[in-house]
Parts: structure tokens; sequence; C-alpha cells
């Protein structure tokens, strides 16, 4: 392990791309996580909102109002997310799929 770290020190092209990977790979995680949050976000309010008002489906607009998410985030996490569908009548709404 240090003959790896003497290398990489005494080297600057390989310290560079130690670098790059590093940051990359955190700046992956940090999104992985953003999403993750965001969604469970969306997520809990889908349930409660079902539950509470009996409405089946949610338009972006009040998704994002009530998470505090821009609209474009919204959809996004929403067309992805594998518990989330979209309604086929109107593109702009959201259902939980179970």
């Amino acid at each position: 392990m240090i003959e790896i770290l003497t290398f990489a020190s005494n080297n600057s092209l390989i310290a560079g791309v130690i670098v790059v990977v590093v940051i990359g790979f955190c700046n992956w995680a940090w999104r992985a996580y953003r999403d993750y949050s965001d969604s469970k976000k969306i997520y809990s309010f889908l349930a409660l909102s079902m539950e509470t008002t009996g409405y089946k489906f949610r338009s972006t607009e009040t998704i994002a109002a009530n998470t505090r998410l821009p609209e474009d985030r919204v959809a996004k996490l929403c067309g992805v997310h594998a518990k989330i569908r979209r309604n086929e009548k109107e593109k702009q709404s959201w259902q939980l799929h179970e």
C-alpha cells in the first residue's frame, strides 16, 4: 500500500487521475443520495395525500408545492420511480403504483 501512495505522490498524472476519480465518485454519491431523499419526499406525500384526501392522482404542480421541489425535478423523479406511475389521460399527474 505504501508503494502505491509513493508512486502516486511522485507521479502527478496518476495523482490527478486518482483525484478526478474520487471527486467523480463523491459527486455521483451525492446525486444518488439527493435523488433518493427527494423521491422519498414525493412518495410520502403521495401516500399521505391518498390516505387523507382520497385523491388517486396528484398533479406535478401540487406535488412540487407540497414537497418544495421544482416541477421539472418532480416530473423527472416520478418518471423513474418504480412505485409511481403517470396518468395516461393527463400527462402531468401521478399516482402510486404498488
